[in-house]
């Protein structure tokens, strides 16, 4: 059997909170269906997750994730919500790149932070959403580092795409997938 595997960090958003699928399980099928591969997603995200515990996670478990040479990453939401001071996020970013790329990870996808829909809810306000952008700013800076690194925009997620204001249903989890998907095979 050809087979790729894929490792996929995060937060809630690439765990799949409020949903049963998740992206990275959208995204194994997808890639399987448009390529001469098996592919299998390594799912190794927390819901809650900052930029900061991603690479304290990253750290602890990189050693025992094998055969596995492509990552996606979707962090920083909770970020925005937390209002983590914007070079303490740039630099755990990076430091979360550099380590895959010591691991000799050959190509790093790193999706955009979602689009934020202040709905109520006390940590993701106008004035997140509106923030938001910095944290982006930031995520594609690091992004323009290194060749072997790619920024994922995700143009098609509207508000129909969220169960709340931050989180995916299982449309919004199926076009995250499908953008990681076109920048994995336009490599």
């Amino acid at each position: 059997m050809h087979y790729q595997n894929l490792l996929c960090i995060g937060d809630s958003q690439t765990f799949g909170a409020r949903t049963y699928g998740c992206y990275p399980l959208y995204l194994a099928r997808i890639l399987t269906e448009h390529t001469p591969y098996q592919w299998r997603t390594i799912n190794r995200s927390v819901n809650g997750y900052t930029a900061r515990d991603l690479w304290f996670l990253l750290n602890n478990e990189i050693e025992i994730v094998g055969d596995t040479y492509q990552a996606c990453i979707l962090i920083g939401t909770n970020d925005v919500g937390n209002e983590t001071p914007l070079d303490l996020f740039e630099e755990y970013y990076r430091q979360i790149i550099r380590t895959l790329l010591i691991k000799k990870y050959k190509a790093i996808f790193c999706g955009e932070i979602p689009p934020i829909y202040p709905d109520g809810h006390i940590f993701f306000c106008k004035e997140t959403a509106e923030k938001r952008n910095l944290y982006n700013a930031a995520i594609m800076k690091v992004t323009e580092e290194n060749r072997n690194i790619v920024w994922v925009p995700f143009n098609e997620l509207s508000r129909n795409c969220y169960v709340d204001s931050v989180h995916f249903n299982e449309l919004g989890n199926r076009l995250v997938a499908e953008s990681f998907t076109q920048a994995i095979l336009a490599r």
